[in-house]
This record gives structure tokens, C-alpha cells and sequence, in this order.
């Protein structure tokens, strides 16, 4: 049924035990295990929508309705944590399978695998001129599976038809109960369309919030109402094709489809925003959310989101839920918190900074501030450094030249951060002059803005900046489709540019667009995430990379610290990697 999409050489990424105890408990398990037994029925005193939780913990997480970790085997006694590597590791979230490293994980949906297989003749193995087979080997044909069936393939590592599986493929010694709990998950599992989609027709929305200015809605609707319209207009060309008399091949029916867009507008307090949400939703469900903006926190977006498992992607937004578990929204990075996570990368590969080393950091008691910070504070801590001087203070306080000299000389700190806005550039030069020679100081580009360039010139030497966009210059072309309004190199005009136009493009063209093709007649919200996770690294315009994977959210992983250049028009000059890992 699958193969680990991850070597056994990842070592960080699962715990493999080898122990003869543990083959011989394997196969004791699997002799107690028969499956000539009478049918594997759900639970009678479990509901379904607790049977339905319970087997989704064991598919995406491997865990137990007991709260253990499944216990799994590969090559007969080879232990695996399959809390690590779970089934949807392998299957993806939504089931339907993947490729990787010359092994081919077919579906594991019920409505795939209670039908008869035989493989297509297009995946015939052929090799090319090294001897290396150009399509995996798969299995030629098996009849359906049933529940038997599928509880012996899953502890034996057999199909219908007696074929082995692939090695990497798991044995799971599961007792009938939590068998069939996992079995019952997997039949209901990518059964139906998702909200929103259609055979013809896909529904999306975007969401603004009334702190955005009315220049940054435009920049983001243009294109987004463009891309819906071009949709359609693909649409009626394929319907006249069809009404021609032309078949349409396999991959044209499942091409074109009709798509409205909804604007979700959020007015008033943040907390009144998870309301008229739902209220949009309950009116009118859509398959996803593309992009959207909001200059406060996008937490109330990203949790409904999460609650009504509804992707949501590329939000333009500084202020991205950072965490671990979230999944159905996409991010382009994580905002000010990656530029204050860059720095502390940039400072701990200096061999200059040591354990002794004086870091103070100064916050502006604003959402900017904290978040610049926070970024900081968990790299830092992450790398096992010395907990650093944090001092939070108001607009005001900042302002005091006579007060901000006076914790300077207090200190004296050889590293200082300034996670602040522009109204302190005026005051910079008066307190460098204060630090001890040669004293590194490190500001926000996306904090300052446009006022980033206006670094006074006498002190740009001291002066490091953390910058998340493309420096290198890359190629547009007209086929590309990119704003002709944005310039191909970027220079000190730049600085405070939301670059809102041009990454809604790269999203819409080069991500969710192919994510849509490649969705055929599945059309699940799970499958189009799995299907972009899957996508390999792009170029383009804003980033010098975007960089997929299963579980990665923030698709902009880089950023660079540079300095400014003399003059008026000052040039950006590098001072670190793209990526500081």
C-alpha cells in the first residue's frame, strides 16, 4: 500500500529500533491477529464522529484511540515510530497517494480501494539508456479490497491478489477494535467533494479587513479578479470547443472549470471578525481563500480557517500565525517575525559574538515590535544563546534622546536591536556615537518602510538591515505575467513597496493555478494542499525562492541582512546568505 517517503537515513525524523524481542513480539501479534475471523464492525459503543476522530489521529498522527503510539514494523522487525512517520507521511492528508524516490504510494481511500485495479498501460515500465526505470513499478491488477481484506494487507503486507507490498511498507499489529476504527476512517476519508467545488465550477473568496487603505484593495483585487475572469473566459472556449464536435482528452475534462470570487469584508473590532465570518461562510461556502489583506492579526483568519479546515492562500499579511501545527493556510513568509529570526541566525554564525557579548535589545511596545522580537527570541533560545537585555518602550519613550543616551551608556551593549519604527532615525547618529566602537546595530527594513534609505550616511557602516525579498536580478517575461509596474532589480526606492500585485500573481500563476490543474476529479481542499506541498522549488519575482514540502506553511524561508551604500540612491549590499539555516 505505501513506502516511506523518507529515507531511513533521516535520522532526526524517526526513532528505528532493531531488536530481535521486538520481531518476535511482531509475529506473535500477527499469529494472534488471524484473519479468517467474522467481519471487522465499528465499535457499537462509540459514535461515528468519534470513531471518524479517533481513526483520523491514528491515519495523520499515529496514535492510538488509547493515546499510544502505534506500534509498526518494516522488513519484519525493524521498529518504526509512527507518530514520526504516520500513514498520511506517505498517503498525504487527503489519501490519494504520492511518488517519491522511485516508490509509488497509491490511495488509501475507501472509494479507491473497494474497486478493482489494473494498472494503466501509460505506466508500463520503461527504461532509459543508464538501465533505470523511467515509471516505479506498481501492482498490474488486484481485485477490490474488503474490510477483511484490508486489515489482513495492513498486518500481513499483502493485497486481494496475495502480492507483497513494497518492504517500506509497515506491518501494523492492530487489535480488531482499533483496526476497525482506522478502517472506518479510511472509507469516509476523500469520499465527497469538498464545500465549494463543483464538476464545473470552483468557489473562492478573499478577505480585507477596513484597516487597509483603499491603493493596497485595488492592488489586490485587480489581479485577483482578473485570474477569475480569465477562468470563465477558458471555460466558454472549452464549451465551444466541445459544441464543435471535438473530444476533449482526459486531462481537458477535468481542466476548466467556471470560478466566482466572493470579497469578505471585516469591519470593526478584531474580535468581532470570527463572526462575520462564519456568517460569509454559512451564506455562501467556498472551495478556498485566495490571499487576502489585513494590516492587523491574522489570527482570527488562520484559526476559522483551521476550524473550517478551508484553505486559505497567501494572505498579505506581516503579521502570520507562526506555528508549528497550523495547515490550511499558506503563508508567503512569516512576516516581521522572519526578519527578527534572520538577525539572531546572522549573529550566531559571527565568531565575533561570544557568550560575553552585550546584546541589548530595544522594542517598540507596538504589534511590529513584539513580533520582531518574539522572531528573535526563538531562534536565539533555539540555538542555545544566553537569554539577551530586552527593554520595551513607547513611541515617546524612544524619542527622548537625552533618556535613550542614558540606557545606552547603562548598558553599554556591543550588539543593539532596534525592533522600532522610522521616528528614531533622526536620533540614530547621536546614539551610535554612544556605543562602544565597534558597536553592530540591526533594524527592520519592513518596519522602517521608505524611510529605510534615509539611514543617515556617517553611520551606514554600522548599520545592518534585515531584508526579506530578492536582491539578484531576475528575468520577467511577458508570458510570465508579471505587474509590468514592478521593477526587475531591487534598489533603496523599494523600501516599504507591499509588493501586494506581483505576489498575488506569482500565487495565483505559479502555485494555485497548477495546484488546480493537477486536481482532476478530486476535488478535495486536502488534495489541492497535498498537491502543492508536493511542487518543486520555484523562482520568482519577490523571493529568490519559494520551497514547498508536506507540513511547510511559509514558502519564503530566507532573508538578508544588508547595508546601505553611500549616496542619495544608496545600493543594497549583501552581507549574508539568502537563507540562514
Amino acid at each position: 500500500m505505501s513506502g516511506y517517503r523518507h529515507g531511513l537515513h533521516h535520522k532526526q525524523q524517526r526513532r528505528v529500533v532493531t531488536a530481535f524481542t521486538a520481531g518476535l513480539l511482531f509475529f506473535a501479534v500477527l499469529i494472534c491477529a488471524s484473519p479468517c475471523r467474522a467481519e471487522l464492525l465499528p465499535p457499537a459503543d462509540l459514535s461515528k464522529t468519534e470513531i471518524m476522530s479517533l481513526g483520523e489521529r491514528m491515519y495523520r498522527e499515529g496514535i492510538l484511540p488509547s493515546g499510544k503510539v502505534m506500534a509498526a514494523y518494516i522488513r519484519d522487525d525493524v521498529a518504526v515510530d509512527s507518530s514520526a512517520f504516520s500513514c498520511s507521511s506517505c498517503h498525504l492528508r487527503a489519501g490519494l497517494g504520492s511518488f517519491e524516490g522511485g516508490v509509488v504510494t497509491p490511495p488509501t481511500t475507501g472509494n479507491k480501494l473497494y474497486k478493482p485495479y489494473r494498472r494503466p498501460p501509460s505506466m508500463n515500465d520503461v527504461q532509459d539508456r543508464a538501465g533505470r526505470f523511467i515509471y516505479a513499478k506498481t501492482v498490474q491488477e488486484r481485485p477490490a479490497y474488503t474490510r477483511e481484506s484490508l486489515a489482513a494487507a495492513m498486518r500481513f503486507g499483502t493485497d486481494p491478489a496475495s502480492q507483497v507490498f513494497n518492504d517500506v511498507m509497515p506491518r501494523y499489529p492492530l487489535s480488531d477494535r482499533d483496526m476497525s476504527i482506522l478502517i472506518s476512517y479510511l472509507e469516509t476519508l476523500s469520499s465527497e467533494p469538498s464545500p465549494g467545488a463543483g464538476s464545473s465550477e470552483f468557489r473562492f473568496a478573499t478577505i480585507l479587513t477596513d484597516d487597509v487603505s483603499q491603493e493596497d484593495r485595488r492592488a489586490l483585487l485587480q489581479p485577483l479578479t482578473k485570474f477569475i475572469a480569465q477562468k470563465n473566459q477558458q471555460m466558454e472556449m472549452y464549451d465551444e470547443f466541445i459544441s464543435s464536435g471535438f473530444s476533449p482528452t482526459i486531462d481537458m475534462q477535468f481542466a476548466f472549470h467556471r470560478a466566482t470570487l466572493d470579497v469578505w469584508e471585516l469591519k470593526g473590532p478584531a474580535e468581532t471578525w470570527p463572526g462575520q465570518l462564519t456568517a460569509y461562510y454559512a451564506k455562501n461556502p467556498v472551495f478556498a481563500v485566495l490571499s487576502g489583506i489585513s494590516n492587523s492579526d491574522w489570527r482570527p483568519m488562520h484559526d476559522f480557517c483551521e476550524a473550517e479546515r478551508l484553505p486559505c492562500l497567501y494572505p498579505i499579511t506581516d503579521f502570520p500565525v507562526v506555528s508549528e501545527t497550523g495547515w490550511y493556510t499558506y503563508y508567503f513568509n512569516k512576516g516581521y517575525s522572519q526578519e527578527g529570526e534572520a538577525v539572531a541566525r546572522y549573529l550566531n554564525r559571527l565568531d565575533t559574538i561570544s557568550a560575553e557579548t552585550h546584546i541589548l535589545q530595544i522594542v517598540q511596545d507596538s504589534p511590529a515590535g513584539r513580533a520582531l522580537a518574539a522572531g528573535f527570541n526563538r531562534i536565539w533560545g533555539e540555538v542555545e544563546r544566553p537569554a539577551v537585555t530586552t527593554l520595551t518602550l513607547t513611541a515617546r519613550q524612544l524619542l527622548d534622546q537625552a533618556a535613550m543616551g542614558t540606557l545606552l551608556t547603562r548598558h553599554k551593549p556591543a550588539v543593539l536591536l532596534l525592533w522600532t519604527d522610522a521616528g528614531l532615525l533622526p536620533n540614530l547618529p547621536a546614539l551610535i556615537v554612544q556605543l562602544p566602537a565597534p558597536g553592530m546595530v540591526f533594524v527592520s527594513s519592513g518596519y522602517l518602510g521608505k524611510k529605510t534609505a534615509a539611514i543617515a550616511e556617517a553611520v551606514r557602516d554600522r548599520v545592518y538591515i534585515a531584508y526579506p525579498y530578492r536582491l539578484t536580478p531576475f528575468v520577467g517575461t511577458k508570458s510570465g505575467g508579471f505587474d509590468a509596474k514592478v521593477p526587475l532589480l531591487t534598489s533603496a526606492r523599494d523600501f516599504g513597496d507591499r509588493r501586494i500585485t506581483s505576489r498575488i500573481t506569482t500565487m495565483l500563476q505559479q502555485t494555485t493555478l497548477q495546484g488546480l490543474y493537477l486536481l482532476y476529479d478530486n476535488l478535495y481542499r486536502d488534495h489541492l494542499l497535498d498537491v502543492m506541498s508536493m511542487q518543486m522549488d520555484l523562482t520568482v519575482r519577490d523571493y529568490e525562492r519559494f520551497s514547498f514540502g508536506p507540513g511547510q506553511r511559509f514558502v519564503s524561508k530566507g532573508c538578508y541582512i544588508i547595508q546601505l551604500g553611500p549616496g542619495a540612491d544608496p545600493a543594497l549590499l549583501p552581507r549574508s546568505e539568502w537563507a540562514m539555516h
